[in-house]
């Protein structure tokens, strides 16, 4: 009898211990060779209707025109926020300037914005230089991260390894072979399915997040596991110490 308990307790133990093992090949990220990004690959931020936008304009001759010496971002005494000074592109696609008025923005990379806008600013001075970003880039971080939350971007170009670092890498629960990537822009959806153990996973279409990027890390089957722990170490350890008294009693019959 003693030893069948014994055994019993055995197997629970090590049925408990197992299952906070994990293999290596599910957490190493990366695995086997990553394709190469092709330039024309690389993702280039665009505007779209909705965005918020923060447009500077200066010009070298500054004796002509002082007001435009001074970037906009930074005005003395000006304490609003960026997005209190930000030019938002309304529903056709067009943004009003001052001196220039509306201007169509929809569709442009950020250096070809500035381009245009320069286009047009040549018509009123000399020599015009002109810096837009997006003030609207974020990318929301959910699941099994050690820091879920939205985080803002303040860059052109993300990458979705820089993103999972600034929320603070995946947890041991999670699911490297399963990370969903949802993405809303200009009207269309997708969804993205990515196993970050395997190197061949990161595409250019999935390597570079987009604004209002939602990237869902799903958690192991270890995680119900987790909580059921506890009551196996318990139940363990009870049949362990039944297990210690009736062979105790045993001896001492005998």
């Amino acid at each position: 009898m003693n030893h069948l308990l014994y055994r019993i307790a055995l197997v629970v133990t090590v049925i408990a211990l197992m299952s906070g093992c994990v293999p290596q090949k599910e957490v190493v990220y990366f695995q086997g060779d990553i394709p190469a990004l092709a330039q024309t690959d690389s993702f280039r931020l665009q505007i779209f209707e909705g965005d918020i936008l923060s447009i500077n304009v200066f010009t070298t001759h500054t004796e002509a025109y002082p007001y435009l010496a001074v970037p906009a971002d930074r005005p003395a005494g000006d304490t609003r926020s960026l997005y209190e000074r930000g030019y938002i592109v309304r529903d056709s696609g067009i943004v009003t300037l001052p001196l220039i008025g509306n201007i169509a923005l929809d569709g442009l990379t950020l250096n070809d914005a500035s381009k245009k806008i320069e286009g047009t600013f040549k018509n009123y001075f000399d020599d015009p230089i002109v810096t837009v970003k997006k003030l609207n880039f974020k990318v929301t971080v959910l699941g099994e991260v050690n820091k879920p939350g939205l985080y803002t971007v303040m860059n052109e170009r993300a990458t979705l390894p820089e993103v999972l670092g600034m929320a603070g890498d995946l947890t041991q629960l999670a699911d490297r072979t399963n990370l969903r990537l949802i993405r809303s822009e200009n009207g269309a959806s997708n969804a993205f399915t990515i196993d970050l153990t395997n190197g061949s996973s990161l595409t250019a279409e999935v390597y570079y997040v987009h604004p209002d990027d939602v990237v869902y890390v799903s958690p192991t089957r270890k995680r119900a596991l987790q909580n059921t722990s506890p009551s196996i170490i318990v139940f363990t350890s009870i049949l362990t110490t039944v297990a210690v008294l009736i062979t105790a009693f045993v001896a001492v019959t005998r």
